[in-house]
């Protein structure tokens, strides 16, 4: 079996608050972790540093095609300088780019994909990226989207929100626990429970109910207000860590935004019940 533990979800659908929660319950102590120190307990696999040293005869401004086709090498890597399971971040879709997986499967020991409401995710994406509404719509729902490469990070082959959630959840073989980002809101202690038992470590309750006191909202806030979060907004206008919150996008979107997406979206928001029969937002 393989090493890598993927941390997967559609951009702004609570990927970080989920690896705060398991720095605090795997790795902290009475004091919560520093939201600045998750990459020591969680890569990110979106990091250059982690395709340089298969890079060589490439120069820099490195093209996708030639990150993509090391990123297997890559993966081996983290597996193999890894004492153990290995955790790691993707907004990546589990799919091919520049004709090569994303995910190596072989490397992989599971995956924890977390599916949050696209109606919420949109006015979340929106203010992350410091763009309109619509634009962030349009974004969402095309194909296409791709969250372009910077100097020290990769380009990330996202697609449409329905793309990603069903690249993911699609039977592939890999031990996977799939997680509603509402359910980690409403019933933090039986949703956090699970993820615990699907890594079969420990139960440890008094630690269980400290890592869910650590990664509230509150607390995340503080941290980031008293000493920044690197991975913030590109134009750092916006907290990362705001309202952590299901249906807020009643107040944001109009019916005629709300609609369009679920025009874009409808089959895969009623397989995870974000929509009833009748084509209704659940939430």
């Amino acid at each position: 079996m393989g090493k890598l533990m993927w941390l997967a979800s559609f951009p702004k659908s609570g990927n970080t608050w989920l690896r705060v929660f398991l720095a605090n319950y795997l790795f902290g102590g009475e004091e919560p972790v520093s939201i600045n120190d998750l990459d020591r307990h969680s890569a990110g696999d979106a990091d250059i540093r982690n395709y340089l040293p298969f890079l060589e005869g490439a120069s820099a401004p490195y093209s996708d095609e030639d990150v993509y086709a090391v990123r297997e090498q890559a993966q081996r890597r983290m597996a193999e300088v890894s004492d153990g399971v290995a955790f790691v971040k993707t907004h990546n879709r589990f799919a091919n780019y520049c004709k090569a997986p994303t995910i190596c499967p072989d490397v992989t020991a599971g995956a924890i994909y977390v599916v949050r409401n696209p109606l919420d995710v949109v006015p979340s994406y929106a203010k992350h990226y410091g763009i309109p509404l619509d634009q962030a719509i349009s974004a969402t729902s095309a194909s296409s989207l791709k969250l372009p490469a910077t100097e020290h990070m990769i380009t990330i082959d996202v697609g449409s929100w329905s793309d990603h959630v069903t690249s993911w959840v699609q039977d592939r073989g890999v031990y996977m626990l799939v997680l509603r980002y509402e359910a980690m809101l409403h019933a933090p202690e039986r949703t956090f429970s699970e993820i615990v038992n699907y890594l079969r470590v420990p139960m440890d309750v008094d630690r269980l109910k400290r890592s869910i006191e650590f990664s509230s909202f509150d607390k995340l806030a503080a941290q980031e207000k008293a000493k920044g979060f690197g991975e913030n907004s590109p134009d750092g206008t916006e907290g990362f860590f705001r309202k952590g919150q299901s249906g807020g996008w009643r107040d944001v979107l109009t019916n005629e935004q709300a609609k369009e997406i679920i025009r874009a979206h409808g089959p895969v928001m009623r397989k995870f019940r974000y929509l009833n029969d009748r084509g209704e937002p659940t939430i």
